[in-house]
């Protein structure tokens, strides 16, 4: 979940069965496209016109390119042009299902199919889309399920194929793209958390051993050398951020506590890169009366770094009211998820409006998503909908102007070097 996916809250997570049944109902109702069919905007999956026509050489469009995904489609954005349009089911709650990638040259967004959520996992592709021409691209990668950006323009990717955990790396610019195993000898965890051009960051959740949380392991494609972590108190859907920055590798995590009650922590921890584990201050983030385990919590919806090398995170917080015996329903939401900065070890605010998700798009211009937090008691009559789908917004200068509205996730290419 490279650049801080955003992650299950334990409300999200008693809704997981329902959605099973809702993705195989829309499954049966939505007309998926093959790999010749149009994409919607006059081009077929590998970018030629659908009317058979040759593509007509042109100037890249203007602006930094970013993608949002709703239930049906991936769009590509360059600028405040819309590049490419590629159908796909998007899951509505479980984000470890819509992993959306970018390469670290910031040329292709790369996302895999949604066979396997259609129970077709042997027929599982990575998709690509250039973010210059709009070109789409499915390679086959049956029993893929997850995926992280290596080196310059290559993708890691996961597979039960032919299992427990295999690992491949797929060159994008490679005409076919070139597929090869990573020959470092180590084992695999079933989680990528993220990747830098030479380090892959993988977890694992643990119950064994004392008490339950994520292992985490930092192998380095270069030497196979394997740096281990010491066991964090978190669930699989833990934010994570990972970016090459100031001639250096940097990690950081969030660790959604188990079991993830009202009275919950959520802190975030820099890694180094010989297993060693920091923490920061979060005073500014933590609503009044916070005390850790007993009241009061906070949600890391979003974790990423930014541009000027800092560390931001989109934060909401709450309080708890003991009367209520659901513990989603004892929160009392204080503060919507806002923009955070990581200041040396503490956090200081970096905005006061609504942001879930952000992702730079220019020097004085970024895309903003804002989705409600559903903290506390939700009546709408569509909780999964309304509580995992929000608005998408471009701001410049602090002003916001609407895009589109249903949109479950953002990314853009790693903005730090």
């Amino acid at each position: 979940m490279s650049g801080g996916a955003r992650g299950i809250t334990p409300g999200r997570l008693a809704v997981l069965l329902v959605l099973a049944l809702a993705v195989a109902i829309t499954a049966t109702l939505l007309a998926t496209r093959s790999g010749d069919d149009p994409p919607g905007d006059g081009r077929l999956a590998d970018g030629r016109p659908a009317d058979g026509s040759t593509p007509t050489a042109g100037p890249t469009p203007p602006g930094a390119p970013y993608a949002y995904t709703t239930e049906k489609e991936l769009v590509l954005m360059r600028g405040e042009r819309r590049l490419a349009r590629v159908p796909r089911v998007f899951d509505l709650a479980d984000a470890q299902r819509n992993t959306v990638v970018w390469t670290h040259d910031g040329r292709y967004a790369a996302f895999l199919s949604d066979d396997a959520m259609l129970d077709r996992p042997d027929d599982s592709r990575l998709i690509s889309v250039d973010a210059s021409t709009g070109a789409v691209r499915r390679l086959p990668c049956p029993q893929c399920y997850d995926l992280a950006p290596v080196g310059d323009h290559e993708v890691f990717v996961l597979s039960t194929e032919p299992g427990p955990t295999s690992a491949y790396r797929f060159d994008l610019d490679q005409p076919d793209g070139a597929r090869t195993e990573p020959d470092n000898g180590s084992y695999w965890q079933p989680y990528l958390l993220g990747a830098t051009r030479t380090h892959v960051l993988t977890g694992d959740y643990e119950m064994s051993g004392g008490d339950p949380g994520m292992e985490l392991r930092l192998n380095d494609l270069s030497s196979g050398g394997i740096t281990v972590y010491s066991r964090l108190n978190s669930n699989a859907y833990m934010p994570a951020a990972l970016t090459s920055a100031g001639g250096r590798d940097r990690i950081a995590v969030a660790a959604r506590n188990n079991p993830g009650g009202c009275a919950a922590p959520f802190p975030i921890h820099p890694l180094g890169l010989s297993g060693q584990i920091g923490g920061t201050y979060q005073d500014a983030a933590l609503p009044p009366g916070f005390v850790a385990g007993v009241t009061g919590g906070i949600d890391v919806q979003d974790l990423w770094w930014g541009p000027d090398h800092h560390l931001y995170a989109s934060i909401s917080a709450w309080t708890c009211e003991d009367s209520e015996r659901a513990e989603n329903d004892q929160k009392r939401p204080h503060r919507p998820a806002t923009l955070f900065r990581l200041d040396g070890e503490r956090w200081v605010s970096a905005g006061g409006q609504p942001a879930t998700m952000v992702r730079p798009t220019g020097p004085d211009t970024r895309a903003v998503l804002v989705i409600p937090d559903c903290n506390g008691p939700v009546k709408a009559q569509d909780r999964i909908t309304y509580c995992n789908a929000g608005v998408l917004f471009r701001e410049r200068d602090g002003k916001r102007t609407k895009i589109t509205g249903g949109v479950l996730s953002l990314s853009a290419p790693p903005s730090a070097s």
